[in-house]
């Protein structure tokens, strides 16, 4: 054959090889994926170290169990099962992650010195623009943020906010009475409005008028959003690479596609707003009689900021107004309950207009009382908290006389902690105010972990329970609140917060 021939034939026999080449290489990949995916299946049941833990086989397989679980309404409730299924303490839910119901392992895993490290992966979900005090993995760098977070949310900072959540209480309370004719009142959007409102004027001294954002309800587009937004989170904690992908989106084109991410990259965009306005506020502050949290934090950068103020939003909201929610629905339908509380509101407030300083009403026993078990029944924040085992542990974490392996992932809930038989009793599940008044009582409150523990601790630990205790103390003098016909109690589903589905819609009526 002549070169010149060669040169003409050449194109041809390259296309040839190439055909060649793709037609043997695709089956021949799917081949090795297969057999990959098998083999690395084998390998995770019969020899990885966490082989000797019970579970289901998918869950020991691949991480598609898990977050199969997770979109359903209380995965809480499935992994109790199958705790129970293979009576073991410590079940095996991913590849290389335990749910452990141990209880005298949760001051280990989530102390308050030196705490196992958070799982970034699933932090990082929250898509916050920078780190925060909550998805920070730095132990250094969290501590610093937390000092200068601390003094706001300390005990001393939030007695300082009694006067603004009275303010605002007063106008959500003017809206209840110009609707409760016309109307059931649904009280957890009504809550969820109110604490929404009290941490956006704590945060920014700017909460945008938004309990009049509906005259004749009490929805909001921002609560929506957040709503839509959060049941992303499930995915994102699951598929971290989708948070990646979904940040290089354009918002628009992103809600399009997926309206749950859009709403999630849309509430940082809200909290950039907040921000920025806040920046440009400085001649009204003056005029604000409560502290505003981002005055402490002038040293960091706008996207920290906006970071920070996306966490403490999520975090002051929903959680509070769960419990809230929680409690006032337990009161309503245990007679024996209500009629206490309501008697010794009378006693303690007689003029219901008049409502006594919040450091009086701690004193009602009874009402405190109410209060934390409202917030231990609610567990607003019921889901794994995963961990990383250390490697530098003084001696091995033990579950069943199994020892885990460092850098296994480890996860406790407050749903495990809280539903213990042997921590609260037989009725554990029940709401009872009265396991505060016994004897036992004091001991109760190292079980109490609606804000975890440890050096990780929700930094919204003494907000909480003021904003109950005003709350309902309130409501509840002023207020005589009955079960409409029909009623059906609401659902709840756990999109990392728990979300009340179908809401609180109570009949109103004004008390003496």
């Amino acid at each position: 054959m002549s070169f010149d021939n060669f040169t003409t034939w050449q194109p041809h026999f390259n296309d040839s090889v190439l055909s060649a080449r793709t037609a043997f290489s695709f089956p021949a990949a799917v081949l090795v994926f297969v057999l990959f995916s098998y083999l690395r299946g084998l390998y995770r049941v019969y020899l990885h170290p966490l082989s000797n833990f019970p579970g289901p086989r998918q869950a020991a397989k691949s991480h598609s169990w898990l977050y199969q679980q997770t979109q359903k309404d209380y995965p809480e409730d499935i992994y109790e099962q199958i705790h129970h299924k293979y009576d073991a303490k410590a079940i095996r839910i991913a590849p290389n992650e335990l749910h452990i119901t141990d209880t005298n392992l949760y001051k280990v895993i989530y102390r308050q010195s030196n705490p196992f490290p958070k799982n970034e992966p699933f932090y990082l979900a929250f898509n916050a623009p920078s780190p925060t005090v909550f998805t920070e993995m730095d132990e250094a760098k969290h501590k610093e943020r937390r000092r200068m977070l601390n003094p706001m949310f300390s005990r001393a900072g939030v007695l300082k906010l009694e006067g603004l959540i009275r303010e605002r209480l007063a106008l959500l309370e003017i809206k209840i009475e110009r609707l409760r004719e016309k109307q059931n009142i649904d009280f957890y959007d009504a809550f969820r409005l109110l604490t929404t409102n009290i941490i956006m004027e704590f945060c920014f001294a700017d909460s945008r008028g938004m309990l009049e954002e509906q005259p004749d309800s009490f929805k909001s587009q921002f609560l929506t959003a957040f709503s839509v937004a959060a049941s992303a989170l499930k995915t994102l904690q699951q598929y971290p690479l989708l948070r990646i992908v979904s940040n290089a989106i354009p918002v628009a084109l992103l809600k399009v596609v997926s309206p749950e991410l859009g709403n999630l990259i849309h509430l940082t965009d809200y909290a950039e707003q907040c921000v920025n306005r806040w920046r440009k506020s400085d001649g009204s502050k003056a005029a604000v009689n409560h502290p505003i949290v981002l005055e402490n934090l002038t040293s960091l950068s706008d996207v920290a900021l906006v970071g920070e103020s996306l966490d403490l939003l999520v975090a002051g909201s929903d959680t509070s107004a769960t419990s809230v929610t929680t409690a006032l629905f337990e009161i309503l339908r245990n007679p024996a309950i209500e009629k206490r509380l309501v008697e010794e509101l009378d006693a303690a407030i007689p003029d219901k207009n008049d409502l006594p300083p919040l450091q009086t009403l701690e004193k009602i026993e009874y009402l405190t009382a109410c209060v934390k078990e409202g917030i231990r029944l609610a567990s607003a924040v019921p889901s794994r908290l995963p961990r990383i085992v250390p490697h530098n542990l003084s001696e091995p974490l033990v579950v069943d006389g199994k020892v885990v392996p460092p850098g296994t992932i480890v996860s406790m809930s407050a749903h495990t902690m809280h539903s213990s038989v042997d921590l609260w009793g037989p009725d554990a599940r029940l709401f009872n105010p009265n396991r505060w008044l016994g004897p036992e009582a004091k001991g109760l409150d190292q079980y109490q972990v609606a804000f975890s523990k440890g050096a990780r601790m929700c930094i919204g630990q003494n907000l909480v329970p003021v904003e109950l205790t005003l709350i309902l103390a309130s409501i509840l003098r002023k207020y005589k609140i009955t079960f409409p016909s029909g009623f059906l109690p609401p659902r709840r589903v756990d999109n990392f917060t728990v979300e009340l589905e179908g809401g609180l819609p109570l009949q109103v009526s004004p008390r003496a």
